[in-house]
């Protein structure tokens, strides 16, 4: 078909005349009477001269109001609002996932060396008490003796006096150790035989000379 040749077609929307090129006929376009878009149906073809005038002056007038109705677009598109705009926000989980982890705990003070009940000829008498043994009827004077001097300490002897609940004295208690190194420290154990015992006090502390 001719690029001279030229259709009619009425516009859909208004009923409006529209001439356009016969090529552009199944295409759409904004009608040059009321704005909207149609559809371009062509009736018949116009030929010569003067319709291909009248036919660059209608597709010019068509660019025209295409032009005008994408500027006419662009003013009504909306603006983003506080309500729609999407806003990044980048967080850092990392310390509040560290504040919800518990710090480990500080590790405990290691408790002082007991302070010693008696200090006699260079022995420390470390706090003692009555001790049962689980299951029998055996009970002892358990504590620590510890050797204050730089030298050896030998045959040393610790002794305990037994009492009942009406405080009488009923008995003693005694263990020995051959030797006791310098600073060392030894663990007695002397055997209560009064049954009736339920207090032993320190007697005293001796070593063989």
């Amino acid at each position: 078909m001719p690029d001279s040749e030229f259709a009619k077609g009425g516009c859909r929307h208004c009923g409006g005349h529209i001439e356009f090129p016969a090529a552009a006929a199944g295409q759409t376009a904004a009608c040059p009477h009321c704005g909207q878009l149609t559809l371009l149906e062509g009736w018949a073809p116009v030929t010569g001269r003067g319709a291909g005038r009248i036919g660059w002056m209608v597709a010019v007038i068509v660019l025209v109001l295409v032009a005008v109705a994408a500027g006419v677009l662009l003013q009504h598109r909306p603006t983003p609002t506080a309500a729609n705009r999407v806003t990044a926000v980048v967080t850092n989980p990392v310390p509040e996932v560290a504040a919800k982890i518990p710090a480990a705990p500080a590790p405990e003070p290691e408790p002082p060396p007991p302070s010693p009940s008696a200090v006699t000829n260079g022995f420390a008498i470390m706090p003692y008490h009555l001790e049962p043994v689980p299951g029998s009827s055996l009970v002892y004077v358990v504590g620590s003796v510890r050797n204050n001097t730089p030298r050896q300490r030998f045959g040393v002897k610790v002794e305990f006096g037994l009492f009942d609940t009406n405080d009488t004295p009923i008995g003693a208690a005694t263990d020995y150790q051959s030797v006791l190194e310098p600073h060392g420290e030894w663990r007695f154990k002397a055997m209560v035989m009064a049954s009736k015992t339920v207090a032993a006090r320190f007697r005293g502390i001796a070593e063989d000379q």
